[in-house]
Formats: structure tokens, sequence, C-alpha cells
């Protein structure tokens, strides 16, 4: 659960050029839900998402990740909680670099970092799958550079990127559940940690048996890795640490039909990965096609929460009237 608590953000504060980009902003946005934000220019919209991802710090409140406060924590250190797709398609990707070098840099995003550059023939194959379901031909362009594909598959690409990341280990997973879970954080710890301690026991008995027994060698390597999947998979479920995707007008620069193109893939990404999901438009079609809810910002106000039935019945027109209803209060 992710959420701003009376977040106010000031430029150039105190100066002729004064502008209040957030005004006492508060909402919170629940697990796996995906949150269309519209408004003007200058509106408050991706400060918003600058603020969320600590490349600006509020003057006044707090953003919180299930409960816990972040609003100090560095942008590097809070990047493997967030991803971002920008509206220019040269940013999230190296354009110098291949496809297949691109997905392995994303890959090992929160991971540690290091000198080794090796891309096994499982990690090939998995980016060739995930490719596969864009139908843009990128999979049979691995080795292409990533600055002479198109827009559109640039921006594809960075889509998919933005949602890989490396995988956790089991002490960071231990660490970050008992962080951030919503309720007696010892508690919740001293749990993970009993859970973890007993599937390493169980784990370290079965490989022993393992050991003794008569399989080949062949068949002990496989009954291994199906042992330690089994293993893993038991501390993997207390994982909490799944990226928020916020996209920053990422179809504005497209044509529409490539655009129309990302968003379907959009849509199939975020509901398939149950994504938790802010997409910034000016768009208010896709405003009101894509998404369980859509939130109006105004003047760095939140001036309109929709959702449910009340985000289907809505209408171009509509969102025009409340835009007009907002800026007559305004200047009254």
């Amino acid at each position: 659960m992710l959420s701003f608590k009376n977040v106010t953000k000031v430029f150039y504060k105190g100066t002729a050029d004064e502008k209040v980009a957030l005004d006492n902003v508060s909402f919170t946005i629940n697990d796996g839900e995906f949150v269309t934000i519209i408004g003007g220019n200058g509106s408050g919209k991706s400060t918003t998402l600058n603020v969320l991802t600590g490349n600006l710090n509020p003057d006044y409140g707090a953003v919180l990740l299930n409960d816990v406060d972040i609003t100090n924590l560095a942008e590097n250190k809070r990047a493997k909680y967030f991803a971002r797709v920008f509206q220019d398609t040269n940013k999230g990707t190296a354009g110098s670099m291949q496809v297949i070098e691109n997905m392995a840099i994303a890959s090992r995003k929160g991971g540690r970092n290091n000198l080794g550059w090796y891309i096994s023939k499982e990690q090939k194959q998995k980016y060739i799958e995930m490719l596969k379901t864009f139908n843009l031909g990128l999979e049979d362009r691995l080795t292409t550079k990533v600055s002479v594909l198109s827009g559109g598959q640039r921006q594809a690409l960075t889509l998919l990127m933005a949602t890989l990341r490396a995988e956790p280990s089991h002490k960071q997973i231990i660490k970050d559940y008992s962080t951030f879970f919503m309720g007696d954080k010892q508690k919740a710890k001293e749990e993970v940690s009993k859970v973890y301690h007993d599937a390493k026991e169980e784990y370290k008995a079965k490989l022993a048996e393992l050991k003794k027994s008569n399989l080949s060698a062949k068949e002990k390597h496989q009954e291994k890795q199906r042992l330690y999947n089994e293993f893993d998979a038991k501390i993997r479920k207390y994982d909490l640490t799944k990226q928020i995707l916020l996209l920053d007008e990422h179809t504005a620069a497209l044509d529409p039909k490539t655009a129309k193109k990302v968003l379907t893939l959009t849509e199939k990404i975020v509901r398939e990965n149950k994504l938790t999901t802010l997409m910034v438009t000016h768009n208010m079609r896709d405003a009101i096609q894509y998404g369980d809810r859509l939130i109006m910002f105004y003047e760095g106000k939140i001036i309109h929460d929709i959702s449910g039935e009340e985000k289907k019945q809505l209408t171009v027109e509509k969102l025009l009237s409340m835009f007009d209803e907002a800026e007559a209060k305004s200047i009254q």
C-alpha cells in the first residue's frame, strides 16, 4: 500500500516566481490498483511522481509504503520499490547497447553490483519469451542496438525493463518483510525467520538423503534443483517489495497507432503481474479507458478521485465539465 500524507511542495519559495506544485495532497493506492492521473500543465502530476521516487523532497508531509515512512529514503535506495517509464523514448534504455544487454541490466536492478557480465541460456530464452508477447519482432533483434529501434519498440522495451529486477536474497526478503509488514513488526520478523530456519533445515536434511540415494548424477542434479526451488518458494511468498510502476505520459511522444499498441501492452503487463500502477496522462480518453481509478489534479490539489461504477460512466465531456467547474471556482 502506497500513501501520500499531507504532502506540500513549493518551488521558488519566497520569490516572485513562487509556485505551489502540491498543496496538502493526501491519497492512498492499494496493492495491485491501477490508477490514472490527469490534470493540466503544472497541476502537480509529475511532481507527485518525482516525490514518490525521491527525485524531489516534499516541504511538508510524508510518503508511506505499507505505513513505513520512506520520505527521507535516498532516491537510489528506494529505486528497487519504484519503476518509472518517461515520455522521452530515449530514457530508460542505453541506446548504444544491445536489446539483450539492456534487459540483462534491468534484471539486475536492486541486486548486488559486480564486474561480472554473463547472460545464461536460460536468461536469454526468458527474454525471448517475454519479447514475443509484444508481437513487435524484438525477439529476433536481441543483438540490435536500441538506438536504431523505432520509438514504439523502444518504449515497449522500456516498459518491459521497468518490470524486471534482481530477485532479492532470502536475507533481504526477511529484512523487508519485517520492515514493511503492516502490524506487529517484531512478531513478523520472528515468524519469517522461523519459517526460513525450518525450511533451510528441511532442505539440508533432504539433500543429505539425496546424497545417499542410488540416483544417477543427472537425476541427483535435477532433484537437487527441485528441492531448492521448493525451499526458495517458501521464502519468496514473504516478498513484500513488489515494484510500483510509474508511467509518466509514456505514450505522449508516440503516434496514435503506436500509442494504442503500447497502452494495450501496458494493460497486459499490469494485469498479468498485478502491479500497483500510477499512469499520468493528458489524454482524457485513455484516463477513462484504462485503470481502476482516476485522480484529477488542479493547481496542486486533488479535486476528484473516481473509481468503480462512477468511473465506468465517465465521458470526455464529463471530464471537461469537471475542469471547467474547477477553473470557474478558482477565479471567483
